[in-house]
């Protein structure tokens, strides 16, 4: 249900129907500070480590060893790598100039890159898992600190150490190379790593003896403290997705610790499964989703049509002013065209999961 939530909000925000008409909540903070929007990456990060604990344990005590699993997280963090590039590289055509600016850092990349490394670090400390992870987390938003403050650049959108050391290795291979910047870039992919283990952490709590109120409790009163910290953190170091502050990796994931425990609340203790379905179904087949719907919206803006004036205009704005138009107010109109996107997927899925059919890697 967590995950689904995650998975539909990652999905609407990527598909309004005009990218100049956003209600605040849906857009990105533009540098310093957050919006709603900016919890979603992250979260997606801790639930990838959340899940980890569970699938580590499972393949555990059914005889594997850690080498092996190390192994097993290379292969699968990097085919989720290779499936970002293609992605990126998509519609492939004309194959040289593409390639030539093929985008390296993104979204699944940095989950690919961060499953493995946050795997490995996980597996290399699980004799002492907790307190081995927790030095983790803290040795890594400190060093990430370091190099932002500690090594003579700024904050600011062109003095920050993560922007130069991108435009040293992957220029012209970045989301916006004309400004030369990316954020998903090198820097940030350690306290991206570091927001996994937050989410490690939480595992390692859920699969705890404790009863499941007692689990909520605590997972909702170190959330409270979590997002209490990180914003007076952000204070002095400020909140910034872009850069990937330790100050945010600490609000975002008070705030995804507050949401797991109500998740659980919701379902292990109201059992309120029912209701909430529609995330669950979303929640079943993430990946799959998020590689469809970024493929299809490419596609609508690749394909080309001839309005009724004459002019080629996009699949994309034929669907839109042909579905949407009879609404008035253009921001009202541009999220409506983002939740029928929603619904859409929302059918394919559950066509999915009513067949069984899942798509792993």
């Amino acid at each position: 249900m967590f995950r689904g939530l995650t998975v539909v909000s990652m999905v609407f925000v990527n598909n309004p129907g005009d990218w100049g008409h956003l209600y605040w909540p849906f857009d990105h903070a533009k540098w310093h500070g957050w919006t709603p929007t900016d919890l979603i990456f992250p979260w997606f990060l801790f639930i990838v480590g959340v899940a980890g604990v569970f699938s580590l344990e499972k393949r555990m005590a059914s005889g594997a060893d850690r080498a092996g699993l190390a192994r097993h997280a290379f292969r699968r963090g990097m085919t989720i790598v290779l499936v970002g590039w293609l992605m990126a590289f998509y519609p492939f055509v004309p194959f040289l100039e593409r390639l030539g600016r093929l985008r390296i850092p993104g979204v699944l990349p940095r989950i690919g890159v961060t499953f493995v490394l946050g795997t490995w670090i996980v597996l290399a400390v699980w004799r002492k898992r907790v307190p081995g992870v927790a030095v983790a987390v803290v040795a890594l938003l400190a060093l990430h600190t370091w190099i932002l403050l500690g090594t003579g650049f700024d904050l600011t959108p062109s003095g920050n150490v993560q922007r130069a050391v991108d435009l040293a290795v992957l220029q012209g291979h970045l989301w916006k190379n004309a400004q030369g910047w990316d954020p998903e870039g090198i820097v940030s992919t350690l306290t991206a790593i570091a927001t996994m283990l937050t989410g490690t952490l939480t595992g390692f709590l859920l699969r705890g003896p404790a009863t499941v109120k007692e689990k909520i409790a605590r997972l909702l009163v170190w959330g409270a403290v979590a997002t209490g910290c990180g914003l007076l953190w952000g204070r002095f170091l400020p909140i910034n997705k872009n850069l990937w502050t330790a100050s945010y990796v600490v609000f975002t994931s008070g705030a995804a610790l507050l949401a797991i425990g109500l998740c659980v609340f919701v379902v292990d203790v109201l059992n309120w499964k029912r209701p909430f379905a529609f995330f669950s179904t979303f929640g079943t087949n993430p990946l799959l989703v998020f590689v469809l719907s970024g493929l299809l919206a490419k596609t609508m803006g690749l394909v080309k049509l001839t309005d009724v004036a004459g002019k080629a205009i996009t699949l994309h704005t034929w669907i839109y002013r042909g579905g949407f138009s009879w609404i008035a107010d253009p921001t009202l109109r541009s999220h409506a065209f983002a939740l029928g996107t929603i619904l859409f997927w929302w059918a394919v899925l559950r066509v999915f999961e009513k067949k069984g059919w899942f798509w792993k890697l």
